[in-house]
């Protein structure tokens, strides 16, 4: 198989690289601006793909890309993945996720009126928040998509443009609505990361023993990202796939949770302190997907121990700090 991925050296990325890699896969991954930039991937992972030069708001070059690499499967990964980002940047959110998914299906359009034997397989990493406010049930592929944020209102137009050519160009097209993820090398724009980050500052760094936080009861999907991106495979490995598919775990966990993980983790018990900037107005108290449909139709389901993950991220992070302090003190 040989796959594209854009977005390749993100988050999600990095971990589908990986996974791809020992399935044997071909790949090709795009990127905003060369040489990549990875967090988690090693030195013979990263030499091991084809890397190229890709920016998603530029219809061009996509159409370029794909026509000379003619990958059997798309991820469509690029993209602002970030709440908090979007809330920042909205029309920027908008225009690289829907106008980036636009331009790519586009570029592919024109690439099959010149090869209408091209047929890829093309998978669109969605997002739960398209969804909306909570129903007071765990949302289905059924629930319809009413988007109260920046981000989700940028995710849920992605999905009507992956749709409407799915429908119109008969483009063998599925979208993922993946919930929250964890992992190594996630942005700090997310929670865990940011805890993870803070804790590491004290507990390494001789920080103030002060950590900042926003709504620490609300409750979420989490699904390590491990798991999530072994769900991408299964879905494009299946011969005939719905529209739309939940990646996500079924069960909620608070936010306030995880917190504690990471604390016991690091050994430290520094003073919480609720910061304005970062509680989120008219925020669902709880999020919660339901895995069902993608568990019948390709078996998988989330297997990760959410708290074994939350720790992992913190030692990631911890020895990323040591690293950093220790070449500062080398370099003063």
């Amino acid at each position: 198989m040989r796959a594209l991925i854009t977005g390749g050296d993100g988050f999600v990325g990095q971990h589908l690289l990986r996974e791809l890699r020992e399935s044997s896969a071909d790949i090709v991954a795009s990127v905003q601006r060369l040489p990549p930039r990875p967090s988690v991937l090693e030195r013979v992972e990263v030499a091991a793909v084809t890397w190229k030069q890709a920016d998603v708001r530029d219809a061009g070059t996509l159409y370029r890309l794909i026509g000379s690499e003619r990958p059997d499967v798309i991820f469509h990964l690029a993209g602002f993945a970030s709440g908090a980002l979007a809330r920042e940047r909205p029309a920027d959110a908008l225009a690289v996720n829907a106008g980036g998914t636009l331009n790519l299906f586009t570029a592919l359009v024109d690439v099959r009126e010149e090869s209408p034997e091209y047929s890829p397989k093309i998978l669109v990493m969605g997002s739960g928040d398209a969804y909306g406010p909570g129903v007071g049930e765990a949302f289905t592929e059924e629930t319809p998509l009413r988007p109260t944020s920046p981000y989700g209102l940028s995710k849920a137009c992605q999905e009507l443009v992956a749709h409407s050519f799915r429908r119109s160009h008969g483009l063998d097209t599925v979208v993922a609505r993946s919930f929250n993820l964890i992992g190594a090398g996630q942005p700090e724009t997310f929670a865990v990361p940011d805890f993870c980050r803070q804790a590491a500052e004290i507990a390494v760094c001789g920080a103030q023993p002060v950590l900042e936080v926003g709504n620490l009861d609300a409750e979420r999907d989490f699904t390590d990202v491990r798991d999530a991106v072994c769900a991408l495979r299964a879905i494009v490995n299946l011969e005939s796939s719905r529209p739309s598919y939940n990646v996500c775990s079924g069960r909620s966990i608070a936010i306030g949770r995880l917190l504690e993980w990471v604390l016991d983790e690091a050994g430290v018990e520094p003073e919480i302190r609720v910061v304005e900037g970062r509680l989120r107005q008219g925020e669902n108290h709880r999020v919660v997907g339901a895995p069902g449909l993608i568990r019948r139709d390709t078996g998988w389901e989330a297997r990760g121990d959410i708290e074994a993950g939350v720790r992992e991220v913190y030692r990631w992070t911890e020895a990323a700090a040591r690293r950093e302090t220790g070449a500062r003190t080398e370099g003063s």
